[in-house]
């Protein structure tokens, strides 16, 4: 070929392409007077564009660190999720936790309570100061009262929002009086107490934070006719039921935020009619707020602040004297009183979800509808089982 054509040729190549770059109708630059290197050249533009649209694709996605998101890892947040829900409520807090992922729950607790000494509104009285006070010839005093319980419930959640529970307690009463020559006398009495229904509903959800109420009733399973060899029977506080129907409701809330818990609970508990002997115990209410906090994998520690309010008997029952002795007064069953409780929980995920509780309950105040016995201490301890 002549070299005059080929250089003419060439330039009339670069001319054109160089026009159509200028006007924009071209998506690459002139061509380089080098066509050994052209196809590289447009080898590298490619392989450019094609990393930026792989760029831009993450970016969308959010899978890079230019949106300012981490990428979520389901399989943490699963190990994670029973952590947030931090520590559970304090063993003393009944019907507390409703059963929304698992269906089936057994428990069973031991309660130990002590009463001694004797209070007329927040005053301290001994059995002297009592008989000189009233102008009364009282035959029997109250000394200590011991009660034991030993409870074991049983839910069940046919549905998320709706579990089932029943108690069934047995109950063993020590009581210890003197009589008028300062000579000592107990009386014991042991049976199974009211059984219990109860169900329960969630309320509020919100986060980690939420809220159920609790619908429940007590059949008088519980004796009222004990009489532990005496003539008469034994006074109110020495039978294991009280013979009534009893309703009972309840509010909870709780909250947790990684480590530590918190709540509040209030809960009333009313018998319905007169029992057979003419009487019905007073009404019940109680309040609570707690807080807890995990001391390490599985231990926690939490403290509860209660409040109770038990009203007089209505009513009385014709077999027992209100003169002879305080314990059988049915307007001396009454009184306010205010506690401070300290616990420990202990949960056991690798033993099927089992858990070990104890807490201990200190009086703070008391002010009773007296004279009758003031709350010592009481104790208690529990082991349950969800599954």
């Amino acid at each position: 070929m002549n070299p005059e054509i080929g250089r003419l040729r060439w330039t009339r190549i670069l001319t054109v392409s160089s026009l159509l770059w200028m006007m924009g109708l071209g998506s690459a630059p002139p061509l380089r007077s080098e066509p050994v290197g052209t196809a590289s050249e447009a080898g590298r533009v490619t392989a450019g564009s094609e990393a930026e649209s792989e760029a831009g694709k993450a970016g969308d996605s959010g899978d890079t660190g230019d949106s300012g998101e981490e990428p979520v890892d389901e399989r943490r947040v699963a190990t994670e999720a029973p952590s947030r829900r931090g520590p559970p409520p304090p063993l003393g807090v009944l019907r507390a936790e409703p059963l929304e992922e698992d269906r089936f729950r057994i428990s069973y607790t031991f309660e130990r309570r002590k009463r001694q000494g004797l209070l007329v509104g927040d005053r301290d009285r001994t059995p002297e100061q009592i008989r000189n006070e009233s102008f009364l010839d009282i035959d029997r005093t109250p000394r200590s009262l011991e009660v034991s319980v030993h409870t074991v419930r049983v839910a069940y959640a046919p549905h998320p929002r709706i579990t089932l529970l029943a108690e069934l307690p047995i109950v063993q009463r020590e009581l210890e009086r003197f009589d008028m020559s300062r000579m000592r006398f107990q009386n014991q009495t042991e049976g199974v107490g009211d059984v219990g229904f109860a169900v329960l509903v969630p309320f509020i959800r919100k986060g980690l934070e939420t809220s159920h109420v609790h619908l429940g009733v007590y059949a008088p399973t519980g004796s009222i006719r004990r009489k532990d060899g005496e003539p008469e029977r034994l006074p109110y506080d020495a039978q294991p039921g009280n013979g009534t129907w009893d309703l009972e409701w309840g509010w909870t809330y709780r909250g947790a935020w990684r480590f530590s818990s918190w709540g509040a609970q209030a809960k009333g508990r009313h018998p319905v009619g007169r029992n057979d002997l003419d009487y019905r115990e007073g009404s019940r209410f109680n309040a609570s707020m707690w807080g807890a906090t995990e001391l390490f994998s599985g231990l926690s520690a939490s403290l509860r602040f209660g409040w109770e309010k038990q009203n007089n008997i209505a009513g009385r029952d014709r077999g027992l004297d209100p003169i002879e002795g305080p314990s059988e007064n049915p307007k001396a069953r009454g009184g306010t009183r205010f506690d401070l409780s300290p616990g420990l929980t202990l949960d056991l995920p690798r033993l099927a979800n089992q858990r070990l509780s104890v807490e201990l309950d200190l009086p703070v105040y008391q002010e009773l509808d007296g004279p009758q016995l003031e709350r010592d201490w009481a104790v208690r301890t529990g082991w349950q089982w969800v599954f």
